[in-house]
């Protein structure tokens, strides 16, 4: 009688051993191609370009395709690919170009065509958009 139980329980340990065991066919980690299939998914990328509405030189800023995590602000993107300074999540220099606040000189900038009244700091991208920062006067 002691042996038949032991029997029984040897086979439902066993049983919950292997039924709790992550399988894996091929010896690899699934849940970790699983992980990088979704950070590969929520990869995003969009265009930054700069306009100069000054009688100055044109500056020296580059247009840049950037690749950024979904959910990522504006700020951050443009913190990890540009020289920037900011002021209370407003851009106030791209680059070396800042804002002229006596003579009216301000950054602004437009998604896929469309003005933007919030900071960068508030701002989130999507894929493929594009980004126009301008510098112009303000009278």
């Amino acid at each position: 009688m002691r042996l038949k139980w032991m029997v029984s329980y040897a086979i439902v340990m066993s049983i919950l051993l292997v039924g709790c065991a992550k399988p894996s066919i091929d010896g690899t980690d699934t849940t970790t191609e699983a992980s990088s299939a979704e950070k590969s998914a929520t990869q995003r990328s969009a265009e930054i370009s700069f306009v100069n509405n000054t009688d100055e030189e044109a500056s020296s800023l580059t247009d840049k395709t950037v690749t950024f995590d979904e959910g990522t602000t504006l700020m951050s993107i443009m913190k990890d690919n540009f020289d920037l300074v900011e002021d209370q999540g407003m851009i106030t220099s791209i680059d070396g170009l800042a804002q002229d606040e006596s003579n009216g000189y301000y950054w602004t900038y437009t998604i896929n065509d469309e003005m933007i009244n919030t900071g960068a700091n508030d701002t989130f991208l999507g894929e493929n958009d594009k980004v126009v920062f301008t510098y112009e006067k303000f009278e």
